[in-house]
């Protein structure tokens, strides 16, 4: 069996790389308004989540701006898991195989195309990790997930990286 690649972004646009736990389903209490999904992946297992009522409408916003890929601990089981829950396309965005060093594996799929990263708390890094030139980590808070997000805001921060040519 190959082993899997992610597909390859356009380049057009910046990668989001965005995570599900503590992002998209809150695991801890949570201190915005939720409603409980039931997810599922090809009806071979399912699982109850809570989801932020706003998250559906932030990844829309960031899809206008950003090619996105997953990368968490649901794999290739992200996309159609969350499909229906937050309205997403169709064709299934790309997955970094990847649920630990996520940022060597991040800058390697992005081969210098500027790039977001959104998670909860990772291992990889310092809680307060920096931005890192061709990238920026955002942490969300793990009661709030998405819901916090400027995505006006963070577009901006976009625009100024390098290689963004001032488009997000």
């Amino acid at each position: 069996m190959a082993k899997y690649e992610a597909l390859r972004p356009s380049g057009r646009r910046p990668l989001l790389v965005l995570g599900i736990s503590d992002v998209v389903a809150l695991e801890d209490e949570a201190a915005v308004k939720v409603e409980v999904k039931h997810v599922s992946a090809w009806g071979r297992w399912a699982r109850d989540v809570a989801v932020p009522v706003d998250a559906q409408a932030v990844i829309s916003a960031l899809g206008e701006h950003f090619d996105i890929v997953w990368a968490s601990e649901w794999g290739h089981n992200a996309h159609t898991a969350f499909s229906e829950a937050l309205g997403l396309p169709a064709e299934p965005w790309p997955f970094l195989p990847v649920q630990f060093d996520k940022l060597a594996a991040i800058r390697a799929y992005a081969r210098g195309l500027p790039w977001v990263w959104i998670d909860g708390d990772v291992v990889d890094l310092h809680p307060q990790a920096p931005e890192f030139g061709e990238g920026i980590v955002v942490r969300v808070d793990p009661g709030v997930g998405l819901s916090g997000l400027d995505v006006d805001a963070l577009v901006d921060r976009v625009r100024g990286l390098p290689g963004a040519g001032g488009g997000a």
